[in-house]
């Protein structure tokens, strides 16, 4: 923008000095030349902001992440999407199944692993309970072997 400003100012003083001279200029020759040489010098003061622009202009495109980088994060992104609502689901899932035989743990986590690129596993299940429940430990971990195939952590809580 100073570039501009500056191109501005140089024009309007030219225009300036222009009329001023042709006024005390009289003979016609050499008010047309004057005239023509004015004009020219301000065709050249507007043309070369316009030209330092476009030769300072320069596209930056190394910043941005290319197609591939792009897909690679949207599908990492989905697959953490996929693996917290799949988590969610079978914390869930536990919770109920054991409320449904009179147990309610405090809290109940499943961390899940990938065996390969299209499979997820149950990694470890924690079941916390409350001090009043660690009598039925062998229940809770006979429901959860049977509805998920693998050996919970039981902790117990010392709130109590």
């Amino acid at each position: 923008m100073n570039g501009f400003s500056a191109a501005v100012v140089t024009a309007c003083a030219a225009s300036l000095i222009g009329a001023l001279v042709s006024g005390f200029v009289t003979d016609g020759g050499i008010k047309k030349i004057l005239g023509l040489v004015l004009g020219a010098f301000t065709v050249c003061v507007m043309i070369v902001p316009v030209s330092r622009a476009a030769s300072d202009f320069s596209v930056d495109i190394g910043g941005y992440q290319t197609y591939g980088e792009l897909t690679a994060t949207a599908d990492e992104a989905y697959q953490r999407q996929l693996v917290s609502t799949t988590r969610q689901n079978l914390e869930d899932t536990l919770t109920a199944v054991l409320n449904q035989n009179g147990i309610y743990p405090e809290r109940v986590e499943v961390i899940l692993a990938f065996a390969d690129e299209s499979s997820i596993i149950i990694s470890q299940v924690s079941i916390y309970i409350s001090s009043s429940d660690i009598s039925k430990t062998a229940e809770i971990s006979r429901l959860t072997e049977q509805s998920f195939q693998i050996k919970p952590g039981i902790f117990g809580s010392e709130d109590e």
